[in-house]
């Protein structure tokens, strides 16, 4: 045998042994899970939704719908929601038209913080605390110079009074 096939046959040999050693150090639940993506739209009573859906391992992840108050193709309010073990953990709302958007924190199937981007701008200016039953229990506004300040407590009272479906 030549010295160059002998030398051929192991740089062969060291990149098959390099090829295999790399897919053994992938984690078995990588490999094992599995991410699909549903997309579904419908025209009802002059509107139009788009719905996106994630699933990993055929458990709902993601949602995102888009929808079209008018059915005129464009896009009023888009909506996104993410689950972990069948449990809602966010929620966004963006206003399009008021370019607006709103998100919240949930633990526990309980919403706990919820943010507003009240100009569109990327920052959020406002967030507000929520109790067990979901009634806000203190607001701060912020600023982006890293400003922190609560609402006044009459300032408070009016937001707690535009949560009327949680009233007692």
């Amino acid at each position: 045998m030549k010295a160059g096939s002998i030398i051929g046959a192991a740089v062969s040999s060291m990149a098959l042994a390099w090829t295999v050693a790399q897919q053994a150090q992938v984690k078995p639940d990588a490999v094992n899970e599995r991410t699909e993506t549903k997309v579904s739209e419908s025209h009802k009573n002059g509107k139009y939704k788009r719905m996106t859906e994630t699933f990993t391992d055929k458990v709902l992840v993601a949602r995102k719908e888009e929808v079209s108050v008018k059915d005129n193709g464009q896009v009023d309010y888009v909506f996104v929601k993410l689950f972990r073990d069948g449990e809602m953990t966010y929620a966004s709302t963006l206003y399009k038209s008021e370019n607006r958007t709103i998100r919240s924190y949930y633990h526990r199937g309980k919403m706990i913080v919820e943010e507003g981007d009240e100009d569109g701008d990327g920052f959020f200016e406002t967030m507000f605390l929520f109790d067990a039953k979901e009634q806000p229990v203190q607001a701060f506004s912020t600023r982006k110079d890293g400003t922190v300040t609560q609402f006044s407590k009459e300032k408070l009272a009016e937001l707690k009074k535009s949560f009327p479906r949680f009233q007692e």
